[in-house]
């Protein structure tokens, strides 16, 4: 009973820590960030004119139900600055997956202590990419099985309730986290129930599920069929899955750290399997919980890297499969557990001193923008040409720069050349009779593209990295701090 105390109390401890690096820094190095400040603002402000939503940008929760993060970020925007609370929102979805994991892991009955070898991924690859609906799923995702485990043991009115009431929430929050919950919940009932246990009794607990699964195909999916993207297709091959599992994994964190987090772990959990000993007959648990992780494996190898609409399907499962595989892990007593509940600390104080030293190496150059940002009008048009798109800190893939100046119009309104608004599966929609200019897809990765033509339809454009532009395009420079430069079109300039 002391062990399994000192290990909740460390995985605790670890989630803390990664909690609290998130709310420590003003800018965090997350791609898709700044556009969900925007999301958000434009909750907070819809109906300030100062602000310019009302104008350009309506509401679909109902077909569009990725709203939880949102949501979560407008209540706490009442209560305090957009900065803070969006902070704590990063926060909560970055913890999620994890303290779904130890929720699992405590309702199977598993050691929590292997849960800290995985702390580096907190701040991975889907982390970076600013995943934030699709961590908050997973974390629900996990959380949910839990509860199937529980009801499955001991089904009461108060579980059942309670896995109603998740599974409602996780329609609200991810699609995917949702489908995996109804793919995996009857392996879960079937192995935790007893040997009496029918088929009724399965249908019993999981019956609270059905209301999401038909919600989700009578809303959600109509919407996804009806979807048109221009994302480039990709389906890797099995080998460059297999090389790129790492990268997929902790892309954020330049060379050799992937790896290195990656090799940590798997020796921790080869070094348990091979202390367990004397193999044992499978019982039903185990291989509901063998059934869970290798059916990530077999998404991960199988679904598409990217599609026209969605990109990195396949790849969020490199954090599932690690994250599935921590429950099949031995219980290891006596002396070596006190070797590994080590091992696991080592490992997990190491990767937040890594992760912490490049999130403020970030943060430092970051504040670059600040100056910049001061210096514009709000309710402006913005367009971002972004040439230096990852900056010193972090490594080459994580491009927190892509969205950057979606800032501006967190904290000043106005639209900008690209907006998450435009995506098929976000809530905050564009009015259809707004008119707004659409900037070639090609643009966003070839700004050496933005013509005068383009720079015709906004006020401002923000440039990172080369401080010239070409004379025709009739810009003229407003601010310069760091790698950023603000310039004013003509035809703004002239409106004033």
């Amino acid at each position: 009973m002391l062990a399994k105390r000192t290990d909740d109390l460390l995985a605790l401890a670890a989630l803390t820590a990664c909690a609290v690096l998130c709310v420590t820094f003003r800018y965090l190095p997350m791609v898709d960030l700044p556009q969900h400040y925007a999301m958000v603002s434009i909750l907070l402000h819809r109906t300030d004119p100062a602000w310019g939503f009302a104008q350009r940008y309506t509401t679909d929760f109902l077909h569009r139900p990725y709203a939880t993060v949102y949501w979560l970020g407008e209540a706490l925007g009442w209560a305090m600055p957009l900065g803070v609370a969006m902070r704590i929102v990063v926060a909560v979805c970055t913890v999620a997956p994890f303290a779904g994991t130890h929720a699992l892991l405590a309702a199977t009955g598993r050691s929590r202590r292997w849960l800290l070898a995985t702390v580096p991924f907190a701040f991975g690859a889907l982390w970076h990419w600013g995943f934030l609906n699709f961590l908050l799923g997973t974390g629900m995702l996990l959380s949910g099985l839990a509860l199937v485990v529980t009801a499955s043991r001991r089904c009461s009115r108060g579980r059942l309730a309670a896995l109603f009431a998740l599974s409602v929430a996780l329609l609200f929050t991810h699609l995917h986290g949702l489908v995996m919950l109804l793919l995996l919940s009857p392996a879960f009932a079937w192995g935790w129930g007893d040997e009496s246990m029918d088929w009724r009794g399965i249908a019993r607990v999981l019956a609270p599920l059905a209301p999401s699964a038909a919600a989700s195909a009578l809303l959600e999916l109509p919407t996804w069929a009806s979807t048109h993207g221009t994302w480039q297709e990709m389906n890797p091959g099995a080998v460059e899955r297999v090389a790129r599992f790492p990268e997929f994994l902790d892309a954020g964190l330049p060379q050799p750290w992937p790896v290195v987090w990656l090799g940590a772990f798997a020796a921790v959990a080869a070094a348990a399997v091979l202390a367990r000993g004397q193999m044992r007959r499978p019982s039903r648990t185990f291989v509901a919980l063998a059934l869970a992780f290798g059916a990530q494996i077999v998404l991960y190898f199988v679904l598409p890297l990217s599609t026209s609409t969605v990109a990195f399907i396949s790849a969020r499962h490199a954090l599932l499969i690690v994250l599935f595989a921590l429950p099949l892990l031995p219980t290891v007593e006596g002396r070596l557990s006190i070797l590994f509940r080590a091992a696991g600390v080592a490992i997990a104080v190491a990767g937040l001193v890594v992760c912490a030293r490049h999130l403020a190496c970030f943060d430092r150059e970051a504040r670059d923008f600040d100056d910049v940002l001061a210096s514009m009008r709000p309710d402006r048009r913005v367009a971002a040409l972004v040439f230096a798109r990852s900056g010193a800190c972090m490594g080459p893939k994580a491009l927190p720069y892509q969205h950057f100046h979606a800032y501006y119009q967190a904290f000043h309104g106005g639209d900008l050349d690209r907006s998450l608004a435009s995506r098929w599966n976000i809530p905050i929609r564009y009015r259809d009779d707004y008119v707004r200019y659409a900037v070639r897809d090609a643009i966003e990765w070839a700004p050496q593209l933005f013509s005068t033509e383009d720079a015709r339809h906004f006020d401002y454009v923000l440039v990172r990295g080369p401080r010239r532009t070409p004379p025709e395009l009739g810009l003229h420079e407003l601010a310069h701090s760091g790698a950023w430069t603000l310039f004013e079109s003509g035809t703004a300039a002239e409106s004033r």
